[in-house]
């Protein structure tokens, strides 16, 4: 297993869908994506944003019921994937103990943010991207006459300066919340065959 961190979240430019971008510690032009849901995305923007909301949500509620109970997130693991699904664990440690906790990768994601826990993935089971390789295709398909003004499908939006993501992310994030209605946050079939 490797050790990776969670980068920035990007727009699936077919589907629009968020996928968290999870890059290799030792090394960061190694990226593993993960299609995920509007909830879970908006959970990690709030966590990495530092951004702080007058009463607990789902991801901070998780923590305090964890901590309340003398546990803590050591670290999270996303060693297999089956049937199209990644299964993920969520390792708790109490009075000396650890426990595992099944949990969707989203989910484990989110959890280990807000413990500041190490998240690890079995290399094999993910799809590698390369972002320098992603960087390129996407200059060479800016710099083209023949797909000026067109969307690229299948490419991943990504930047580079980490700061510049956030920013980014937490002005879409507002617009969101300005335009949202309780619809908008239903869980898709499609969504629930990809996590389940």
């Amino acid at each position: 297993m490797i050790q990776v961190k969670v980068r920035n979240i990007g727009l699936d430019s077919i589907t629009g869908s968020p996928i968290v971008m999870l890059a290799n510690i030792e090394n960061e032009d190694e990226i593993y994506p993960i299609w995920i849901g509007v909830s879970e995305a908006e959970g990690i923007i709030i966590s990495q944003s530092g951004l702080e909301t007058p009463r607990p949500l789902t991801y901070d509620l998780m923590k305090n019921v964890v901590e309340a109970l003398g546990g803590v997130v050591k670290y999270v693991e996303i060693p297999e994937k089956r049937e199209n699904t990644y299964i993920a664990d969520v390792v708790i440690e109490k009075d000396g103990e650890e426990v595992r906790v099944d949990a969707r990768p989203s989910d484990a994601i989110n959890l280990a943010l807000r413990f500041n826990a190490p998240i690890y993935i079995e290399e094999s089971v993910f799809q590698k991207l390369s972002l320098k390789e992603l960087l390129e295709a996407s200059k060479q398909v800016e710099n083209s006459p023949e797909t000026a003004g067109q969307e690229v499908q299948g490419q991943v939006e990504t930047k580079t300066e980490k700061q510049q993501d956030i920013d980014r992310e937490l002005e879409e994030f507002r617009k969101l919340l300005e335009n949202a209605k309780p619809e908008d946050f239903a869980i898709k079939p499609e969504d629930k065959e990809k996590e389940n």
